[in-house]
Parts: C-alpha cells; sequence; structure tokens
C-alpha cells in the first residue's frame, strides 16, 4: 500500500522529470559560466532518482507479476545509457565537434526518450 499518492501517474512524473533533465543538459549552453553549470547540476541531480523510482513503478504496473525482468531491462538500459554518453562525447572531441554540439544532441536525444514514453501499451 502506498502512502503517498501523487496526482500524476508514474508514466506522467517520469516525462516530466526527463524533460527537466533534458533542460539541465542544455542549461550550460543558455546561462555561460558557473550559474549555468550550477543550474544544470541541480536539473540533473534533482531528476535522475525521481526518473528511476518513476520507471520501475511503471514498469511494475505495465508487467505486474513480470514485473521483476522490465525492472532489469530498465537498469541496464539505465547503464548502458551512463556508458554510451562519456563515449559519445569522446567521439566528438576526436572528430573535433565542440562540447555545446555534444550537450545539445544529448539533450535533444534525452527529450526525444520522454516524448517515446508518450506512447502507451496496447491492452492485451
Amino acid at each position: 500500500m502506498a502512502l503517498v499518492r501523487f496526482a500524476v501517474g508514474p508514466r506522467q512524473l517520469w516525462i516530466a522529470a526527463q524533460l527537466v533533465l533534458a533542460l539541465g543538459v542544455a542549461m550550460p549552453l543558455v546561462v555561460e559560466g558557473l550559474p549555468g553549470i550550477l543550474l544544470s547540476a541541480l536539473l540533473v541531480g534533482s531528476t535522475f532518482t525521481v526518473i528511476t523510482l518513476a520507471a520501475m513503478r511503471d514498469a511494475q504496473d505495465i508487467a505486474r507479476a513480470q514485473s521483476t525482468r522490465l525492472m532489469a531491462a530498465l537498469t541496464a538500459a539505465f547503464a548502458a545509457g551512463q556508458i554510451a554518453g562519456p563515449v559519445f562525447v569522446s567521439l566528438l572531441d576526436y572528430a573535433r565537434w565542440s562540447f555545446d554540439r555534444g550537450l545539445l544532441i544529448a539533450s535533444l536525444i534525452t527529450a526525444a526518450g520522454a516524448c517515446a514514453l508518450l506512447t502507451r501499451r496496447k491492452e492485451s
């Protein structure tokens, strides 16, 4: 039994947090210097746990008895993203692209992921 009920479901919370994360990734492009970095850290850091918990709750809602498998897949996907991001930025650096471009691409990919969450699974 949940102690706290929210006005939005886990999927909507996940989407909102992911959009805040995308904004946080792009923040150094909008606000220069230390203020941009601090805002970025606040937005990115404050959303990671929310995204993880909302995703796990959504997995429970979708998969019910098989939710453990879906949670494992989500965890692996999150881990792959944590590894792929720095590798991607390193490749951009190798290609002599600016770090700003990498931040913009990462922000767009994160926002696209939020948009992908708008699709609903068809009921069986």
